[in-house]
């Protein structure tokens, strides 16, 4: 049989007439200066053929409009880029703006290439939605003594609580990461396990939960929770903190930040697409040629891209709260 099949295979590259179009991509994020990347769409041959393939729109021009009126219009730059999470990238290109969003601003983008033509599209900055407070249960705790050090080992199942607005319909990303930099202690670390959360799966169906790949995604909606105060479940598995026999928790200031980040509806139906692209039983059978393609959700009017926007509410908890009482 797998000779048979090995035979049936061949490289086909299809005569599809596609004409590139301007494509947007940009997250205006509450405390961040807005980035906006426009580039042209292209074939999936001309990149794998050609690494070095241009898709910047160099020529072309994008106008900025915030609440109406034309805020500035940018031409295409180059600026210094620096995260510590893309250690590799020190530079990023496209159309960078002076603007901050702002919760409530209703931001318009629209993009002219001489060659490609043009695109638009628009978002609302979300509001804040707070973080009330996080209830901390610790399990499994194990206290050891290394040398001039101690070693604190446990789980802690948490109930991160907020309340969301009733008045209008809401969509978050929930964030966690560890902070150590402000530690002398490096090596501490958290495992964090996002599957006994609910409405992280709210997309998912039953027959999906069982064959699909449901982890990894932590966007979800207010339609289970809209007007209710809640808490997120979350646990964090497999700690180990240490701090100095002589100093005691000062000796290691490490944190967990938690983010409720409030979402446009673009940003949750782009992310939610994506999935039913990948792992939803429509693109499974799309990809076999049972069912039509699922295509990732795109607010630009060329269909390719997304403007989305964050607004992020966080809360710090530092890991020697949960063994301090012990």
């Amino acid at each position: 049989m797998t000779i048979v099949l090995t035979g049936c295979y061949s490289d086909f590259e299809p005569d599809i007439d596609s004409t590139p179009v301007v494509c947007i991509n940009a997250n205006a994020k509450v405390g961040e200066v807005l980035k906006i990347f426009a580039t042209r769409t292209w074939r999936w041959t001309e990149i794998n053929q050609d690494e070095g393939a241009d898709i910047q729109l160099k020529d072309g021009e994008v106008s900025l409009y915030v609440n109406d009126e034309l805020f500035e219009v940018l031409h295409y730059s180059e600026w210094d880029y620096h995260d510590p999470k893309y250690s590799w990238v020190n530079k990023q290109c496209g159309f960078l703006s002076s603007y901050y969003p702002q919760p409530g601003d209703k931001i318009k983008i629209m993009a002219h290439s001489p060659l490609y033509g043009d695109a638009e599209g628009e978002v609302t900055v979300p509001f804040p939605v707070e973080i009330n407070e996080v209830e901390s249960l610790v399990s499994d705790l194990d206290v050891c003594q290394e040398g001039n050090t101690v070693l604190y080992r446990a789980n802690v199942s948490l109930g991160i609580r907020f309340t969301d607005p009733l008045d209008i319909t809401n969509y978050y990303l929930f964030e966690s990461n560890l902070n150590t930099y402000e530690s002398s202690f490096h090596d501490t670390r958290v495992v964090f396990d996002y599957n006994s959360e609910p409405l992280f799966t709210e997309h998912v169906s039953s027959l999906e939960s069982v064959i699909s790949e449901t982890s990894g995604y932590t966007v979800f909606s207010d339609r289970m929770v809209s007007g209710k105060t809640y808490p997120l479940h979350i646990r964090l598995n497999e700690i180990e903190y240490r701090v100095s026999s002589e100093n005691g928790f000062e000796s290691n200031k490490s944190y967990i930040r938690f983010a409720l980040n409030s979402i446009s509806e673009s940003y949750y139906r782009h992310v939610i697409s994506v999935w039913e692209s990948n792992d939803g039983i429509n693109g499974i059978l799309g990809d076999v040629g049972l069912a039509d393609p699922v295509w990732e959700c795109s607010n630009v009017s060329t269909g390719a891209g997304v403007i989305s926007a964050i607004t992020p509410a966080s809360i710090k908890v530092p890991l020697s709260s949960f063994f301090k009482e012990d």
